[in-house]
């Protein structure tokens, strides 16, 4: 009897994840939303790369960000979007050697791509971001 029970509760548990995960995203910070799409599409592994590769913060910049319930500032932000313009080229590069096996990839970026958009746009009033040598130096390792 038991065993039924706890078999039932796990399928109601099942049955509400999406209108629970959906909550769950519409209370969460950008920075939040941006990680857990890119990690949902196993386009970072960890929070710890996220803040290094994509913020270009210390590895542990995204806990402290979280636990103090706060955001992406402007200069994070920025830095996030020209990460992910540069990994969207890159990605249009490997699909010319890869065909479509990126097109998700892409599609997931330009979406994050968006989101920083608009928030920039929306909070900060900034309409557009200049992509710079140096930044793209020091994404592709260069520098």
């Amino acid at each position: 009897m038991a065993a039924a029970d706890a078999k039932q509760r796990h399928t109601k548990v099942g049955e509400d994840s999406q209108p629970r995960r959906q909550l769950r995203r519409s209370m969460m910070t950008l920075m939040e939303k941006v990680y857990d799409q890119l990690h949902e599409h196993s386009l970072v592994e960890t929070a710890e790369e996220f803040s290094r590769d994509w913020c270009w913060r210390s590895k542990s910049w995204f806990a402290v960000q979280k636990n103090k319930k706060g955001d992406f500032s402007i200069p994070v932000a920025i830095n996030c979007l020209n990460a992910v313009k540069v990994k969207i080229a890159m990605a249009h590069l490997k699909r010319k050697k890869l065909g479509n096996l990126v097109d998700s990839d892409i599609r997931i970026l330009s979406e994050v791509r968006s989101m920083l958009e608009e928030h920039l746009l929306e909070q900060h009033r900034i309409a557009a971001v200049a992509e710079t040598e140096t930044v793209v130096a020091k994404m592709l390792g260069n520098q």
